[in-house]
C-alpha cells in the first residue's frame, strides 16, 4: 500500500508589485500575494478537516533468472478521503484495487484506517466472517501506520522546496538521491524524481513521484525496482470525520481460522494484510 512513498513540494512564485496611483487605490482592489506553500499545508492540517484524493500507483521488479530477463508488475489504485489531525495526516478511508500481470485484478475493498490500526471489508469478505462480523482488522507492529502515508506533510514539502524548481506558473520538478529523500542512509542506492501542481492558492493538485531503487553491491535478488505514484487532490478544506467501525462488527485478523483466511484472500482481502 504504501508505494511511497512519497513527498510533496514547492516554492511560492514571486508576485511582482504593481504601483497603484494614491488617487485610485482606495477605488482599487491589490490581490495578496499567494501564500507560501509549506504554510498553506499547514492552515490545512488541523481536526475536522481533511481532503479528497485519487491514487494510482506502480511497483516493477526486473530480475534475471538463469539468464533470462523477468519483470514483475503490480498496480494499485485508492480514491478516498483523508482527515486532518493537529499538523498530520490522523486517519483516512479508502477504496482500493489492485492488479498484476500474473493473476489480474482482484475484487476491490475499503479500508479505513486510523492510529496503527487499519480495518477491511467488502461484500463477499464480509459474508465469509463469522456471523454479525463484517470487518477484519489488523494492527502494523511499526512506529507508523503507512497507509497513512500519502505524502501531505509539511516536512517533505519543505525538503522537495529545497530541490526543486519551477517548470510552468504552479508546475514544479525536482530531483533527489533515495537516501536523502526518505532521510534514511540505509534506503540503499536509487533517484526518485517528482513533480508537482498547484492550484492559485498553492495547495496541491496533483503530485507525480517516480523512484528508481537498485540492489546493494553484490546482491542479485533484483536488477531493478520502480515505484511510481500519481496522487491527485481536491476539496481541501472540507469537513471530515472518519471513525473505526463498530467494535461488534470487527474482528482481528489474527483470530481467523485457515478456512476463513482463505475465504477472505479470496475474495479480495490483501494476502499480507493491508500495510
Amino acid at each position: 500500500m504504501k508505494l511511497f512513498f512519497a513527498g510533496i513540494v514547492a516554492t511560492a512564485a514571486a508576485v511582482g508589485a504593481v504601483a497603484i496611483p494614491a488617487q485610485a487605490a482606495s477605488a482599487t482592489t491589490v490581490q495578496a500575494a499567494p501564500v507560501d506553500p509549506v504554510k498553506a499545508l499547514k492552515a490545512q492540517l488541523v481536526p475536522g478537516k481533511g481532503v479528497k484524493i485519487t491514487e494510482s500507483g506502480g511497483i516493477t521488479l526486473d530480475f534475471t533468472v538463469d539468464d533470462q530477463a523477468m519483470q514483475v508488475q503490480v498496480n494499485t489504485s485508492s480514491t478516498g478521503t483523508v482527515a486532518f489531525g493537529k499538523g498530520n495526516i490522523a486517519a483516512a478511508d479508502l477504496r482500493v484495487r489492485t492488479s498484476s500481470r500474473l493473476k489480474g485484478s482482484k475484487p476491490p475493498y475499503r479500508v479505513i484506517t486510523e492510529g496503527r490500526n487499519a480495518y477491511v471489508t467488502n461484500a463477499d469478505i464480509a459474508k465469509a466472517l463469522p456471523s454479525g462480523r463484517s470487518w477484519i482488522q489488523s494492527k502494523t507492529s511499526e512506529r507508523e501506520n503507512t497507509i497513512l502515508n500519502l505524502g501531505v506533510t509539511p516536512a517533505e514539502l519543505k525538503f522537495m522546496l529545497d530541490n526543486a524548481s519551477e517548470v510552468a506558473t504552479g508546475e514544479y520538478q525536482g530531483t533527489a538521491k533515495l537516501t536523502d529523500f526518505r532521510h534514511d542512509k540505509s534506503a540503499g542506492e536509487g533517484d526518485v524524481e517528482f513533480h508537482l501542481y498547484f492550484d492559485e492558492h498553492n495547495l496541491l493538485t496533483r503530485t507525480v513521484v517516480d523512484t528508481t531503487a537498485y540492489p546493494d553491491s553484490g546482491s542479485s535478488a533484483y536488477d531493478q525496482m520502480a515505484f511510481h505514484t500519481d496522487t491527485r487532490y481536491s476539496g481541501w478544506g472540507t469537513k471530515v470525520k472518519i471513525s473505526a467501525p463498530a467494535a461488534g462488527k470487527v474482528i482481528s485478523e489474527k483470530k481467523l481460522n485457515a478456512k476463513t483466511r482463505k475465504a477472505v484472500t479470496k475474495a479480495g482481502y490483501p494476502e499480507d494484510g493491508p500495510f
